[in-house]
């Protein structure tokens, strides 16, 4: 059981050394290291959005600040995300003038957030958020009222 337990934690440690590696290199050179990313979903009341917009970079205080607030959240690959923005009964509404109450959906796109993949209960998901990954917000919308089509993708808080 010891040695299994010697090969995790020398794994960890090598993935954990790249990483950190991969953050030394000059943008040049870090394109021979591939670079996951991955969407995080979020259902939350207009309110907690602030100044936030589409393209917007967001920091880690503020994506933890954003899932404290999310009524449902998901943590999943790029391609499923999208599959399930189609699924999403939204409106064209703009969202800074908006109840604040108003449901909004955000996607998140997360650098080096493969841990968080999956993850179904919020402490976890922000435990998992990666320290020195770049994040983007690339969607940001309003849910039709009492809409609930898409939502059986994610986890409920």
């Amino acid at each position: 059981m010891n040695k299994i337990v010697e090969i995790v934690k020398n794994t960890l440690g090598k993935i954990n050394r790249f990483k950190k590696q991969r953050l030394n290199y000059s943008p040049e050179e870090q394109e021979d290291f591939p670079v996951e990313f991955v969407a995080l979903c979020l259902i939350v009341p207009a309110s907690a959005l602030k100044n936030l917009g589409e393209n917007d970079p967001i920091n880690i205080s503020d994506i933890e600040k954003l899932i404290d607030n999310a009524s449902y959240f998901l943590c999943t690959h790029i391609d499923e995300a999208d599959y399930i923005w189609k699924l999403l009964q939204t409106t064209n509404e703009d969202i800074k003038t908006v109840n604040v109450q108003r449901e909004v959906y955000i996607r998140i796109n997360i650098s080096d957030g493969e841990e968080m993949i999956g993850k179904k209960i919020p402490y976890i998901l922000k435990r998992n958020l990666p320290p020195y990954g770049a994040a983007n917000i690339i969607k940001l919308a309003c849910l039709k009222y009492l809409s609930v089509s898409g939502l059986e993708k994610f986890n409920r808080v």
